[in-house]
């Protein structure tokens, strides 16, 4: 015959209290990860936002139909690269592993293709054509990174 366990009422209460204090603290741990999560993922997005920005005005500025007469593209380049090179450290910082790596080498292949001088090729790419569409190309290699945020 099966032996009758008698729990008190006692017991049955410090029972349900400990699943109670248990999910509780299991809840606060989930929303907690949650939250970090969110947060994380709202800083990220705040970044690519202000990635995109850094570069909106050399877009503008250098796309040929625009009728924009930049005649230095190097140096115009190279007046807005503190602020291209900021937006870029402050986007790398949210992004992890073989990510991080393949968008700092965007970032280098934008500024220092075949060597250090920064921005020669797009002086000698030739047309303003072939030269926004050089920068064009290189800059959509860099805010790609953003376009899932």
């Amino acid at each position: 015959m099966a032996e009758e366990i008698a729990i008190s009422t006692y017991g049955l209460a410090l029972i349900g209290g400990g699943f109670t204090i248990v999910g509780a603290l299991l809840g606060a741990w989930i929303t907690y990860r949650f939250s970090v999560r969110l947060t994380l993922l709202n800083a990220k997005r705040e970044a690519g936002i202000r990635l995109r920005a850094a570069f909106a005005t050399e877009l503008g500025a250098l796309d040929p139909v625009a009728g924009d007469k930049i005649e230095a593209v190097n140096n115009y380049l190279v007046m807005a690269f503190p602020k291209h090179r900021d937006a870029v450290m402050e986007f790398a910082y949210y992004l992890k592993g073989t990510e991080r790596e393949c968008f700092k080498s965007a970032w280098k292949e934008y500024y220092e293709v075949g060597g250090s001088v920064r921005f020669f090729d797009y002086i000698m790419s030739g047309t303003k054509h072939e030269q926004f569409d050089m920068f064009n190309k290189r800059v959509d290699a860099i805010l790609e990174f953003t376009r899932n945020n």
